[in-house]
Parts: structure tokens; C-alpha cells; sequence
């Protein structure tokens, strides 16, 4: 009985000993959380401020108060005397994250992926982008992926690291397009008086920008006709019309245009043979059908 006493005695008196280094420890801690969560919240408000940063500020925030909290928690146990504890969870951190990352390759590449796409981000919500075979508006930006658009109606959400690793085509980062169609008409019509009327036509177009001017270039010359390329720009940003409408209107003024000034399109360009001649034909009373070789062509 006295060993069990004097055991616990000197359990005690070692903890007495231990105790300002506990209550140091949790002080640390205590002081580490408050501001890990103070610092999240400040991370989080100065993220909402910007509209490039807005949709990942969740992340952003959690990232900010784990990382307080992980180095509280490693303090707390240096100041107690478990810096080899301390060390050990760092190691098996390390360990651990490796193996994580090799079991999910695919996922971490997208996390980070998305992490360096809120930083230095090539588009934004209600870009119109490619990327790969795919044309759609952006309607929200995640970490891991980002959901767009097609205009099938068709909702796609892309991995991040598709977007980080391949060229993306952004159509509205200036607000400027530049949209091309082409049109046959027949060789029987000048060429410089083709080039005219499809120019004059576009200029009249509303919504047809004209700086940087619409022009039109020669393509081909086909079996039947001449192929002209028509390009013209598009601000969509103070565009009322829109893309779509703007661009049927100026297929319609050249249709017009071309149509009045009495141009042949391709599609009226037809493969005539023209008969010059018939031969004469004799009646021979022998029995036998001779053609006159003078006459005729």
C-alpha cells in the first residue's frame, strides 16, 4: 500500500512539474485556433472582393485555417517536450500525402490544377471558351472542375487539369469576334464589284464594327465560280443584337446587295450545252443512212 501511495505522490509532484508546460501548451493552442479562425474569415472577405477569387474563397479560407492550426498543434507539443512526436507526425504527414498522392493521382492534379487557375485564370463566369472539341459558356468555376455550357443545351463539366494542360480559346476576353462565312458567284461577274457590294453591305449592317473594318477576300476559284470570303467583327459587349442575329443580318444584306446588282450566285450557276447545230441526213433509196459532211457542225 505504501508503494502504491508513494507512487502516486511522485506522479503527482511530476505533474505539478509538467502542469506550467501543459497550461503553456493549450494557451498556444487556444491562441492558435482563435487565430486561424480569424484569419480564415479575413482571407474569406478579401477574396469575396474580388469576383476572380469569389468562387474558390471556401477553399481558400479552410486552406488558410487548417495551416494555422497544423503549426498550434506542432507548437503545442514542442513546448511540452514532444518535439520528437511533433517530428513524427510531420513525417508520417509527408508519408501519408505521398501515398494519397499516388492513389489519387488524377483528383490531386485536378485540386491543384484549379488552385493555380484562381490565381492567374484565363476566363471568367459567362466566357464564351474552347477547350479541346468543346465551345460552351462558363457557368461556374470549382476546384476540380469547371461547368460549361454548350449551346446544345448540354452541361459539361471539364477537370481542371484538361483546362490547365490544353490550349482554351477565350472569345470574350476583349469582347471582340470575328466571324467569316464564304459565297460563290459566277466568273461572268467582276470580281471588284463583287468585293464592293459585300463590303458596302457589312458597313450597313448594324452591329458590324467599323474599326477594325469588314473585308473580303478571294478564296477560290471553283469549277463553276468564284468562292469570296467575307470577314467581319463583332463587339458583343455593347453588341444589342447578338452574335447569331448580327450574323444572319449581314448574310442577308450581302444576299440582297448581290441579288439587286443582278449577281449570279453558285447556286444558280448551271452546266448548259449549247446545241450550235443538227446535221442533215440523206436518205439514200440503196438502203443505207449517209450524213451530208458539209453541213452541220
Amino acid at each position: 500500500m505504501e508503494y502504491v501511495i508513494e507512487s502516486l505522490i511522485a506522479d503527482w509532484q511530476a505533474f505539478l512539474k509538467f502542469a506550467p508546460r501543459l497550461i503553456y501548451a493549450v494557451v498556444v493552442l487556444i491562441v492558435f485556433l482563435i487565430l486561424a479562425r480569424f484569419a480564415g474569415r479575413f482571407v474569406a472577405r478579401l477574396f469575396d472582393r474580388s469576383a476572380k477569387f469569389r468562387t474558390n474563397k471556401h477553399f481558400l479560407q479552410h486552406v488558410v485555417s487548417w495551416s494555422i492550426t497544423l503549426l498550434g498543434i506542432l507548437l503545442a507539443l514542442g513546448v511540452m517536450g514532444f518535439g520528437g512526436i511533433a517530428a513524427s507526425l510531420l513525417a508520417t504527414g509527408g508519408v501519408v500525402a505521398i501515398v494519397l498522392g499516388f492513389a489519387f493521382r488524377e483528383i490531386g492534379e485536378n485540386f491543384l490544377a484549379g488552385f493555380f487557375l484562381s490565381f492567374s485564370r484565363p476566363f471568367e463566369i459567362d466566357d464564351l471558351v474552347r477547350t479541346g472539341d468543346l465551345t460552351g459558356v462558363v457557368r461556374s468555376i470549382e476546384l476540380r472542375s469547371v461547368h460549361i455550357r454548350t449551346f446544345d443545351a448540354c452541361d459539361v463539366f471539364v477537370p481542371s487539369a484538361q483546362i490547365f494542360r490544353e490550349p482554351l480559346y477565350n472569345y470574350s476576353r476583349d469582347g471582340l469576334r470575328r466571324p467569316s462565312f464564304t459565297v460563290g458567284v459566277a466568273y461572268h461577274d467582276e470580281p471588284e464589284e463583287v468585293i464592293a457590294l459585300l463590303e458596302n453591305a457589312m458597313r450597313n449592317t448594324d452591329g458590324v464594327l467599323s474599326e477594325p473594318g469588314p473585308f473580303v477576300t478571294v478564296d477560290d476559284f471553283a469549277e463553276q465560280f468564284v468562292l469570296y470570303e467575307v470577314f467581319f467583327w463583332i463587339d458583343e459587349a455593347r453588341n444589342e443584337r447578338g452574335y447569331v442575329a448580327t450574323c444572319n443580318d449581314v448574310k442577308i444584306n450581302c444576299w440582297r446587295g448581290l441579288r439587286r446588282a443582278g449577281m449570279t450566285f453558285s447556286t444558280d450557276v448551271t452546266s448548259g450545252i449549247e446545241i450550235l447545230g443538227v446535221p442533215e441526213l440523206k436518205v439514200d433509196m440503196t438502203g443505207k443512212d449517209t450524213i451530208d459532211a458539209g453541213k452541220g457542225v
